[in-house]
């Protein structure tokens, strides 16, 4: 019979077996659980500012710590298009970007068609989280040259489904141009150069206000809506500067969880 040494050694590695079958065993599954997040946006955030076509394809592209973080806790959806599309291909049926997922993450875009803000409005009032974070003026320095298409939109384009939330924005232009913490619900945001926003009605409880109107969330049919009126956070070269990588975690989790 083994002696007692024996018999705990063994107990001691059949454990470290286990603890690491069951670790491993998990690691799929925290994989499958990824909720699917959509993601439209001008910013170099899903690939690398100034990356192109040899860098996207290659097995090596460095990908934004934006895109990194984000994928800690989603898969990541990139969308070109909001509104479900009139046409078919071959025997594929038209298709809805936004019927497959609950969140959505829309970022200094490009602008919104008539038909996309509908189609965002409709998502939203069944039930959709949406983070919108829209900058007056970005701050950032960009790698492609002035009037490349590469570079993000400078000055955000408000969303006439704004309007239809009871929201609006404006800009002082007068600020100092300087990185400012704003304490929020969601914790610490640094912005610089922010926007504003105000509601249309003084009288309206479907949204609330914070941070001086840096942020608001707002309760729109069976979703809800978080708007960030300032980008610096995701323009930062490093999740460590003034604490965006910490302030883009806290934003998601209010807005998404």
């Amino acid at each position: 019979m083994p002696s007692k040494g024996i018999r705990l050694a063994l107990a001691l590695l059949l454990a470290l077996a286990l603890a690491g079958v069951a670790i491993w065993s998990l690691l799929p599954l925290r994989q499958v659980e990824r909720q699917p997040l959509g993601l439209v946006t001008s910013l170099p955030i899903y690939w690398a500012d100034g990356a192109d076509i040899a860098t996207i394809i290659g097995d090596d592209a460095e990908l934004p710590w934006q895109r990194q973080l984000l994928e800690e806790r989603y898969h990541l959806v990139p969308l070109d298009s909001l509104a479900p599309s009139s046409s078919t291909v071959g025997d594929q049926p038209a298709s809805a970007p936004l019927s497959q997922i609950d969140r959505l993450l829309i970022a200094q875009p490009r602008g919104l068609s008539p038909a996309d803000n509908v189609a965002l409005d409709d998502w939203v009032h069944g039930g959709g989280h949406l983070l919108y974070i829209l900058d007056p003026m970005l701050t950032g320095d960009y790698a492609a040259p002035l009037g490349d298409p590469r570079n993000p939109v400078f000055a955000a384009m408000i969303p006439p489904v704004f309007k239809r939330w009871g929201l609006s924005v404006q800009f002082d232009e007068r600020q100092p141009l300087e990185p400012v913490e704003v304490e929020t619900g969601a914790g610490t945001i640094p912005v610089m150069m922010a926007g504003q926003l105000l509601q249309l009605q003084s009288d309206d409880e479907s949204c609330r206000l914070e941070g001086e109107g840096i942020l608001a969330e707002c309760r729109i049919g069976k979703g809800k809506v978080t708007v960030l009126a300032d980008a610096f956070l995701l323009e930062s070269p490093d999740r460590d500067v003034e604490g965006s990588g910490d302030a883009l975690d806290a934003l998601t989790v209010r807005a998404f969880e």
